[in-house]
């Protein structure tokens, strides 16, 4: 499948695999109030609506599994078909983060390939819509299933895992057998990966509270 490029040059961390696949993690944080985030959505790629909604269920699946909870915003309504009640042109927070789904990512020499699926910098992750249906017409899965876990790993690189892991899904290469019988461990995050996650996203959480208290007092 060849895929048109588009100039979208943002330094980060990539994203390159050949497979994705689900995966759950059945751990439960009980009688725990889950840290959380915001993932601000623009689907410049005018991504279906049906495939974007069952994607984000996905990434916040797995995200869930391991005790954080995501909030989704769609922020091009008029595209996704998905409601929004959230202003995205409000100024960022620290436990907000912007997912753009792209039609493709440019190559780059040194920085992309034409596999590169994703990257991701500061509070912004880019995925190549066009990779994730070359690599669900591949392997003959639907494309949401391909397009939940890139955006979870990229939102990962965003959470402050720096580079790639050799299991879970944090790997920078994943193969076909982790669609057609995934381990245990496929597609999830290792406890590491998780509590270093939760731990930046309750730091985040606390940054924000003392904000929203600075503005609170200046406008007493």
């Amino acid at each position: 499948m060849n895929c048109s490029l588009v100039s979208f040059l943002v330094s980060g961390f990539l994203l390159t695999f050949n497979s994705p696949s689900l995966a759950h993690d059945s751990s439960q944080n009980t009688g725990v109030v889950m840290p959380g985030i915001s993932v601000l959505v623009y689907n410049q790629a005018h991504v279906p609506w049906q495939i974007l909604d069952r994607a984000e269920g996905e990434a916040a699946r797995i995200f869930h599994g391991v005790g954080i909870e995501v909030i989704w915003t769609n922020c091009n309504t008029a595209i996704t078909g998905i409601p929004n009640g959230v202003n995205c042109t409000q100024e960022v927070r620290p436990t907000e983060h912007i997912v753009r789904i792209l039609p493709e990512i440019a190559v780059v020499s040194g920085f992309t390939h034409d596999s590169t699926m994703g990257f991701a910098f500061g509070n912004l992750a880019s995925i190549s819509f066009c990779r994730v249906k070359a690599e669900a017409a591949e392997f003959g899965v639907s494309p949401y299933a391909v397009l939940g876990p890139a955006i979870t790993h990229e939102i990962g690189h965003l959470l402050g895992l720096r580079g790639h892991s050799p299991t879970g899904i944090m790997r920078a290469h994943w193969q076909r057998r982790d669609y057609q019988a995934p381990p245990l461990d496929a597609l999830k995050f290792t406890p590491n990966q998780a509590a270093q996650m939760r731990a930046e996203v309750r730091e985040r959480e606390r940054q924000q509270a003392v904000m929203a208290s600075s503005l609170t007092r200046r406008s007493n």
